[in-house]
């Protein structure tokens, strides 16, 4: 695959040094006696089915009494990996669908990526997994297409569909035909907002993805949770090499340290201001926002560590509150 709009810039060889599967299980070990049983990991990647022992690590996690998922581009899936994944106790699977045939193709560079992708939907969609959803990056390339998505995934028993701009990050940051306009989208907020009760109740939830605070007023007509970045607070992030983050899609600027030389709960407990308390933010233009007591900078993964300002501000860019 080479993908469009790969925010992680992935590569057909590792470009650093990978942590070994023994390092893996002896993460998951540490965590679950550092902290409890109640742990959930998500594997993402890259694509996590490229990875030869990935339904050991996921069996290692099963045993442990913790769950696991992953988020996957469906390429590989077949109905027999399938079958391995569920005897490895997979709990939730997140399929990425980037539009019909011609415009998912054009984003992920392959001409056999959506009947292969489509195949991978008809399995998962028919399983018994106990969180399923699809996501897709909305581009200037799929906006007019939504309806005909949402249509194909309640035809394939999909419930759960979340939408996403495509942020300026890796490949994608150089590429201008990815990106939404103000108006474009403003109209990705109206659909959501137009379609989104009629949809409910054809069995598909639609929500707008985690990027990005918008006012709650608009909030509630877009997502059936409220915004907030979960970044450093609920979730953190090891990465194939043992960096430590809060998010896999952060800049390098909100890297906290490795696996390798730290220890992860010292960290955690201790050095995660950076997304907790957010002091740099002092140093920006959100410090004079009227919105930064609820917003909070918005999603870490919109910013780099220096900037003035986030890559985009659904508040401020598109001034929602005039719409």
């Amino acid at each position: 695959m080479n993908c469009l709009h790969c925010g992680s810039d992935c590569k057909k060889e590792a470009q650093s040094p990978e942590l070994s599967t023994e390092s893996w299980t002896k993460i998951i070990t540490y965590l679950k006696d550092r902290f409890s049983e109640s742990i959930a990991f998500v594997i993402t990647g890259g694509e996590p089915l490229m990875h030869n022992d990935l339904l050991e690590i996921g069996s290692f996690i099963h045993q442990n009494g913790m769950r696991w998922g992953m988020v996957t581009n469906g390429i590989l899936l077949n109905s027999n990996n399938f079958a391995m994944l569920r005897d490895s106790g997979i709990s939730s699977i997140t399929l990425s669908l980037d539009g019909l045939s011609e415009s998912h193709n054009w984003l992920r560079n392959s001409q056999t990526s959506f009947a292969k992708t489509l195949n991978a939907l008809n399995i998962i969609a028919r399983s018994d997994i106990e969180h399923k959803d699809v996501v897709t990056c909305v581009s200037p390339q799929n906006l007019n297409e939504l309806d005909n998505i949402a249509n194909l995934l309640i035809e394939n028993g999909i419930h759960n569909w979340r939408l996403f701009r495509i942020f300026p990050s890796g490949r994608a940051n150089a590429n201008a035909e990815l990106k939404l306009s103000f108006s474009q989208t403003r109209e990705l907020l109206e659909w959501i907002k137009n379609n989104k009760k009629d949809y409910s109740k054809k069995g598909l939830n639609i929500n707008l993805s985690c990027e990005g605070w918008v006012p709650f007023d608009e909030d509630k007509k877009l997502r059936e949770h409220p915004f907030f970045c979960r970044s450093g607070i609920n979730i953190a992030s090891i990465l194939s090499d043992g960096t430590i983050t809060g998010c896999s899609n952060n800049s390098k600027g909100f890297h906290v340290g490795n696996i390798i030389n730290d220890n992860f709960g010292n960290l955690w407990e201790n050095h995660f201001d950076i997304f907790r308390t957010k002091k740099w933010l002092n140093n920006t233009v959100c410090a004079d926002c009227n919105h930064i007591k609820s917003c909070k900078g918005s999603s870490i993964h919109l910013w780099d560590m220096g900037d003035s300002k986030p890559k985009f501000c659904y508040a401020v860019d598109l001034d929602l509150e005039n719409i």
